[in-house]
């Protein structure tokens, strides 16, 4: 076959990768692994030695070429702090390596395969710091999970693919063609040395439990005389395959094999064949992945069932570098000559990366405006954030259409939803906006109406400014003639930014026990307090360090046995609004009485009438041994001895000690009383982390003094 286009093989394995790429006239010009048995088998196959380590090699030494082919692993990623986006924050990973490659060598395009479980790995975190990582290299990114058992080998084995052009081209999954596959019987070798259970061995259903599960094709026929899970397994469902650990299910060969896992080295799963019950051999193995009758195995079985469990299935591979090379190299997507919905919603968001605030947009400062209100509430109103979305991408395509009227029912509408279901909602879906839903926005009941999206509109949105916003945009839209690609555009612009500020991960400076100075500590925090920051919310800062500090001492110390924390209320509403008596609230765990009470103040002296405004408080809970309120401001030299002349008459009428302090000189004392001060660091970069009234930028900061103490 002539050559076509050329690649590289990273993590090549045994080189499933490789052999697809061939078959479809691919020519490989650098491979690299770092398994030793692995290396031996490509070797062996292909006659290159791949053994590299990735992590130190250089890629200007990589012969240039056109796909980049890797099987990576799936690792955690940490952000950085100092901002320097998405790329930075992979460093560490082998994923980086893949990264410095592309955006050093500029190929043409990339396949990437890894496990299912990528898409919700980290809460889903780690695959969108991968999909805006490989966009902000300026590719275009698209993803699927795809089933080996749809493209003709019978395994039920689910990977991600992720595939990118450099060209702007948005790869279209719909057109990479499969073929079912048969059952794993018509794969099995009829004679061999197979590895056959004793009757006595196993259990084999009653036909009336056995058949065959709709979405894997697998057919639990039996299991292993093993102990089984019993406990909250109701009577007479003890045949259910869920109570019987993987490894001792036995499944038919008139279905689905599961999927083959490295971890297994002895063999994955039993089958039931011709009335006996056996393993799979290593030849069935390697045909259940679409590799050749004459590849060359070498080494131990448990060597070559690890290999195997690792490898890509190699028709997937296929099927989809087919449609790459159609796709990005002969354009064969575009013969037709129509606008490709798909293809105008990659283009736009390409556009929207580039652009690096709202000022980019050709809008007033008043649209600007209702566009912040649609993104600020993107995650929380899908369904208005995907309809809005949807509505304008049609009306860039169809111009002449009124796109209030969304629904075919009312006069000369159109079925916004089935727009929506076949390309915008997979489409936010493929780049992670923070909106993308899992079906339609049009199912959203309070958007569903039979009514036009006129100001009128009487569907239910729960915020009025964003309601008021979404009915603006479609009445400028179709009355003023306000153009709808700079809203699309606009909205995609601040959705981008405002996602790269949500996925903030605070970085703990511990890595191991490294006992930081509580000088250095207290250096740290004063820093993080009073960072020169743009948004409000600042003050709630001392009160999470302090709450850090309470969560360590209600471990350790001897006063608070029997004693629990609060959880950290609302910083934004008042005391009374919040029905809390501090800040901080420690309490009885039986009585639930309040034992001590933290209140922060953030660059606010204290005075004599913040210390009558807790013996309010106190009086109505009279179990309170210790009030506390802390300032990073000193009071006044008049005010001290009004302040200790009411903390006296608290004393003696209920017992409770009022202690005014400063911020700094409390957590100083704090520190010092704990065993390890870095178990404090970790809750407060915990509570960095949860804590939703945060700005990102509060969290960036904490980051970049963690880096700058790194550094120095």
């Amino acid at each position: 076959m002539n050559e076509k286009f050329t690649f590289i093989d990273l993590f090549a394995g045994i080189g499933g990768f490789r052999i697809a790429l061939e078959s479809i006239g691919g020519r490989c010009v650098f491979s690299s692994e770092i398994d030793e048995h692995a290396c031996e088998m490509y070797k062996a196959n292909f006659g290159d030695d791949p053994y590299c380590d990735i992590t130190k090699l250089d890629p200007s030494t990589i012969p240039d070429f056109d796909i980049l082919c890797a099987g990576f692993p799936c690792q955690s990623f940490s952000i950085c702090g100092k901002q320097k986006g998405f790329i930075d924050e992979t460093r560490g990973t082998l994923f980086f390596d893949i990264v410095r490659i592309l955006k050093k060598k500029r190929p043409k395009a990339f396949i990437l395969e890894n496990v299912k479980n990528l898409t919700t790995h980290d809460k889903g975190r780690t695959l969108t710091v991968i999909i805006d990582t490989l966009n902000n290299l300026g590719y275009s990114v698209n993803y699927k999970v795809l089933n080996a058992k749809d493209f003709g080998v019978p395994q039920n084995r689910e990977r991600i693919l992720i595939v990118g052009s450099k060209d702007g081209i948005h790869f279209d999954f719909n057109k990479v063609k499969g073929t079912p596959s048969k059952p794993m019987k018509e794969f099995l070798d009829t004679k061999g040395k197979f590895e056959i259970l004793k009757s006595e061995q196993y259990t084999i259903l009653d036909k009336k439990y056995i058949k065959q599960q709709k979405s894997s094709g697998l057919i639990f026929t039996g299991y292993l005389n093993k102990p089984i899970r019993k406990a909250g397994v109701r009577p007479n469902t003890e045949h259910l395959s869920r109570v019987h650990r993987q490894v001792n299910r036995i499944y038919s060969s008139e279905g689905m094999h599961p999927t083959i896992a490295s971890q297994e080295v002895n063999g994955r799963f039993y089958i039931y064949n011709d009335n006996i019950v056996r393993k799979l051999t290593i030849d069935e193995c390697y045909r259940f992945f679409g590799f050749p009758e004459d590849f060359i195995k070498i080494g131990s079985s448990a060597k070559l069932y690890e290999r195997i469990g690792n490898s890509v299935c190699i028709p997937v591979i296929k099927a989809v570098a087919l449609e790459v090379y159609n796709q990005f190299f002969e354009r064969g997507e575009n013969m037709d000559g129509k606008i490709n919905p798909s293809q105008f919603l990659e283009d736009v968001y390409q556009q929207a990366k580039k652009n690096k605030s709202l000022d980019d947009i050709n809008l007033n400062e008043i649209q600007k405006d209702l566009i912040k209100i649609i993104v600020a509430n993107e995650q929380s109103n899908k369904g208005v954030f995907t309809v809005l979305v949807s509505s304008l991408t049609y009306k860039c395509l169809h111009p002449e259409q009124d796109i209030r009227y969304h629904k075919v029912d009312l006069p000369n509408g159109y079925s916004g939803r089935s727009f929506d279901t076949k390309y915008v909602t997979p489409f936010l879906k493929e780049k992670r906006f923070l909106g993308a839903m899992k079906e339609s926005g049009w199912l959203t009941r309070s958007l569903e109406q039979l009514h036009p999206f006129t100001n009128d509109f009487p569907g239910r949105i729960n915020k009025v400014d964003l309601k008021m916003a979404f009915l603006t945009i479609f009445d400028e839209i179709e009355t003023e003639n306000i153009s709808p690609y700079d809203y699309l555009l606009g909205i995609f612009t601040q959705s981008i930014i405002e996602k790269q500020k949500r996925t903030v991960k605070v970085i703990n400076p511990i890595d191991k026990e490294s006992n930081i100075p509580i000088r250095e500590i207290i250096e740290m925090l004063h820093e993080h307090f009073y960072y020169k920051y743009s948004s409000r919310g600042a003050s709630i800062l001392p009160v999470i360090a302090f709450y850090s500090i309470y969560e360590c001492m209600i471990k350790h110390f001897d006063r608070f046995k029997n004693m629990e924390l609060d959880s950290l209320g609302s910083h934004n509403s008042s005391d009374r609004s919040s029905k809390e008596t501090g800040d901080i609230v420690v309490r009885n765990i039986k009585t639930k009485d309040i034992y001590e009470v933290v209140e922060v103040k953030f660059d606010i002296k204290p005075t004599h009438l913040m210390v009558d405004y807790a013996y309010d408080k106190i009086k109505y809970n009279n179990n309170v041994q210790r009030y506390y309120i802390l300032s990073t401001a000193r009071p006044d030299l008049e005010e001290l001895n009004k302040i200790n002349d009411k903390i006296d008459e608290i004393y003696k009428e209920y017992g409770c000690q009022v202690i005014v302090n400063g911020i700094f000189d409390s957590l100083k004392y704090y520190l010092r009383l704990l065993t390890n001060s870095d178990e404090f660091l970790t809750c407060y970069t915990k509570n960095l982390q949860a804590n939703e009234e945060l700005d990102y930028e509060h969290k960036i900061s904490w980051n970049r003094i963690v880096e700058n103490r790194k550094d120095d």
